[in-house]
């Protein structure tokens, strides 16, 4: 499926986050890749956390927006029911948990029995989840109107009650309050989990920091923890992550550099984008996956920008077309590839 625009109020929510996600003050993105080459140099215990506090400080995290991966646990939910299938009961591994637990919140409020995250760093931050959970707490009108229908069932208002009961508990207790397993380091490529075990393969804007090489295998690994009927639902985000913090670049920014300018420019483990285009990325996954639909949104001001050959291209993305080029982001799913 190819779309300009997403339908729905969740869809723009969610496409809303992928665009703003970093939400710092304007800073050049090439001050901005020295900065992080120069945290990523530091010892990892260290430089992970000078990472943390700039992010507080300047970042991302620095105003913290509860609701918007909320959104795309949402998203993940209403993805599922528009192919006739239900996160009720069911098992989830999500790839790459992040500072905050909120995608698994979403998907247990809305009747999941049990979440496992990974993420190859322990990045989850207590603080953060505390946070969240205050904000839950603080507006649960406004929680209940945002899951729609679903916030209004039985099951999910008692689901809710007993997060918000949590929000002072240390984040063992939260992560049992909602059925949910933290696995971090963890290798998604070489997971603790028997096989056949997990209904759903999920992450949102997380697989774009793969190497492609690491992502088959990761999606190998899917095939063998996921049941037959089982589902993989990824978002990824394909645009120049710089350009989430400044506006003086567009999403397509990155891909006028080789891969040797650009490793030299952001090849740390805060900032690394394997620059997938979503060709690329499509390919990948049939490779490894059954793909059964690619829900592509494409970034008008940057396809503006490629029709009139307003950037000058690296060789790699030299002959893709503008539509392929200036995909933003895209949901892909996909079914397990049988072994035989």
């Amino acid at each position: 499926m190819l779309g300009l625009e997403p339908d729905g109020i969740l869809q723009q929510n969610c496409r809303r986050y992928v665009d703003e996600k970093v939400n710092a003050p304007p800073m050049h993105w090439k001050v901005k890749a020295r900065l992080q080459n120069a945290v990523a140099m530091l010892p990892a215990k260290l430089g992970n956390s000078v990472y943390f506090f700039g992010q507080r400080l300047l970042g991302g995290l620095r105003e913290v927006d509860s609701s918007r991966r909320l959104q795309a646990g949402l998203e993940i939910v209403s993805r599922l029911e528009s192919l006739g299938r239900s996160i009720h009961g069911k098992s989830v591994l999500e790839i790459g948990t992040g500072h905050q637990i909120n995608v698994p919140i979403a998907l247990w409020l809305c009747g999941a029995a049990s979440i496992v995250t990974v993420d190859l760093n322990r990045y989850l931050r207590e603080d953060l989840v505390r946070l969240d959970l205050a904000y839950l707490a603080g507006h649960t009108d406004e929680i209940q109107r945002l899951f729609g229908g679903r916030g209004r069932s039985a099951e999910f208002q008692q689901r809710l009650e007993r997060l918000v009961a949590n929000r002072d508990s240390r984040i063992d207790r939260v992560l049992e309050t909602i059925g949910a397993t933290y696995l971090a380091p963890c290798d998604a490529r070489k997971l603790p989990l028997a096989d056949d075990s997990i209904d759903y393969h999920v992450s949102f804007t997380v697989l774009e920091h793969i190497p492609p090489d690491v992502l088959s295998q990761i999606l190998r690994e899917g095939n063998r923890v996921l049941r037959r009927d089982g589902l993989f639902i990824h978002c990824v985000d394909f645009s120049d992550h710089f350009s989430h913090s400044d506006s003086s670049v567009s999403s397509v920014n990155f891909l006028q550099f080789n891969e040797q300018e650009w490793s030299r420019l952001s090849g740390n483990r805060f900032m690394y984008h394997n620059r997938l285009r979503v060709d690329e990325c499509e390919s990948l996954f049939v490779a490894n996956v059954d793909v059964q639909a690619v829900d592509r949104v494409i970034d008008l001001r940057a396809h503006e920008i490629l029709q009139r050959n307003g950037l000058p291209l690296d060789r790699r993305f030299r002959e893709k077309s503008a539509e392929t080029n200036a995909t933003k982001h895209a949901w892909i799913i996909a079914g397990v590839r049988s072994s035989s």
